[in-house]
Formats: structure tokens, sequence, C-alpha cells
């Protein structure tokens, strides 16, 4: 799968990719997309596939429903409705909507949760 953006030539640094460049599409990783390694995004980033590594960055992270992601997650704030494995820091809050799937612990000043979401770790809630 090809990014768009710019995508380092060294597997272990991140890829930045700039969101507003992006077409109509506004994943970064489309649904039955997949990408290993880590991921620094700045601003609104949507994730549809799967993701095999970290995410971080100063900016809004979308994971949507069918979208899978195995590994650390630290941003600004999470909304999710996909499954999640691994550690998420969160600087503002954390929205685990219906049909998410968190394995993992939650370090946040606010976490917000539906019925319909499964939570499995620990929480730190505070600044």
């Amino acid at each position: 799968m090809t990014l768009p953006g710019r995508v380092p030539s060294h597997n272990d640094e991140p890829a930045v990719v700039d969101q507003a460049d992006e077409g109509s599409d506004p994943s970064l990783v489309p649904a039955n997309g997949y990408f290993e390694g880590q991921i620094a995004v700045v601003g609104e980033t949507r994730i549809s596939g799967t993701v095999q590594g970290s995410l971080r960055g100063p900016g809004h992270l979308t994971i949507d429903s069918g979208a899978q992601v195995d590994g650390v997650i630290d941003c600004d704030s999470l909304a999710a409705s996909g499954r999640i494995t691994g550690p998420v820091q969160a600087r503002h809050q954390v929205h685990l909507l219906a049909g998410a799937h968190l394995e993992g612990s939650i370090d946040a000043p606010s976490i917000n949760m539906t019925d319909d979401a499964i939570w499995n770790g620990k929480a730190r809630i505070g600044p």
C-alpha cells in the first residue's frame, strides 16, 4: 500500500502525513488497508483499516468501526469505534463509541464510554 504524503525510507522513522493534502477520503489507512510501523500525524486523523504499530501526534484520532490498531496510541483526543490492542494516552479525552473494543490501559483526563463499548484494562484519570 502506498500512502500519500512524505514517507521516510527508514522503517524505524515515523511516517509523516499532511491530511490537508489528501483527497476526498479522509482516512490515513483506508478500509481494507494495512500499515506497519510508526505513524506521526498532525491534525485530524482517521484510521479505517489496520495499523500494526504506534500512532503518536498532537491531534484528534478517530478509529472507525471495522478498523484495528495493535500498538501504542498517544494523541490529544481519541474517538474509537474499532478495535484497539495496546495502551492509550490522550491529553484531553478518550471516547469509546458503540462497537469499540479496547484491550489496554487508558491515561487521560476524561473518559467517555457508551453502553455498547468494551474495555479491558486499567485507567489513570486526571491531569
